[in-house]
């Protein structure tokens, strides 16, 4: 145990040292949110069903910042760490894989659910957002997405032995996703034909879950989005144990 919380604090602090992950993780969404706020305001409007543009961006940037760190930092790492054979002397210490993959997860879940909690408290602060939904209900499916996206991330880290490939394949699978799932710009401004396509990305089924939550929306308005979410989970947790390589 003092081992793994000793290397946890020590991955903590090298998240904190990458400008990168910060700048993405703890400022851009909390950027987004002013950015867009001051343009649009939180006044009810006909487009978003009678709620705020904040009232509805606030969960699909919770959705980004959980892309950024699964996506981008976790299977990057790992990747990193395996080409420079940091696994490979990791694996000769006392520590179980287990304690190496887990440190890796927990930090990053860490690190998504600070940056969450600081997007929400400028949100409410400045734009004084609404949630309609149950706490509760939003804190366990915003842990789903959370573990749904790292999933996919572990999965990239398992397939792809070195930092340069995974880094290539990770922004493919990245940008496509946050530009085009309503992570970012609200689904409900892109065309149609847009809007049917990008229900193949596994994130417009995390912006529609959490949405719908937090608005209060029924469970069978989007029981089809969590379960795919559900699906992908246990698809790609299953696929990474399989595939994972420490060399």
């Amino acid at each position: 145990m003092g081992k793994t919380l000793s290397l946890f604090m020590f991955e903590l602090k090298l998240f904190f040292k990458n400008i990168t992950n910060l700048i993405f993780v703890l400022f851009f969404p909390s950027s987004m949110i002013l950015l867009f706020g001051s343009v649009f305001g939180n006044e009810p409007s006909e487009m978003f069903g009678g709620y705020g543009t904040i009232d509805v961006s606030v969960p699909a940037y919770i959705c980004m910042i959980a892309a950024v760190t699964g996506l981008m930092s976790l299977p990057i790492t790992l990747c990193t760490y395996r080409q420079n054979k940091v696994l490979k002397r990791l694996r000769a210490t006392t520590l179980s894989p287990l304690n190496i993959i887990g440190t890796q997860f927990a930090v990053n879940f860490a690190m998504t659910v600070i940056g969450i909690g600081l997007l929400i408290i400028i949100a409410l602060a400045v734009f004084h957002f609404q949630l309609m939904g149950s706490v509760v209900v939003v804190a366990l499916l915003s842990a789903l997405v959370i573990c749904c996206v790292f999933s996919i991330g572990l999965l990239i880290a398992s397939v792809f032995k070195n930092a340069k490939t995974a880094t290539a394949i990770a922004n493919i699978i990245y940008f496509p996703m946050i530009f085009l799932s309503g992570a970012t710009i609200p689904i409900e401004l892109m065309p149609e034909a847009v809007q049917k396509g990008a229900n193949i990305l596994p994130l417009t089924h995390a912006v529609n879950v959490l949405k719908s939550a937090w608005l209060n929306k029924p469970f069978a308005e989007y029981s089809v989005s969590f379960f795919i979410l559900l699906a992908i989970f246990v698809v790609c947790s299953l696929l990474s144990v399989i595939c994972f390589k420490w060399e």
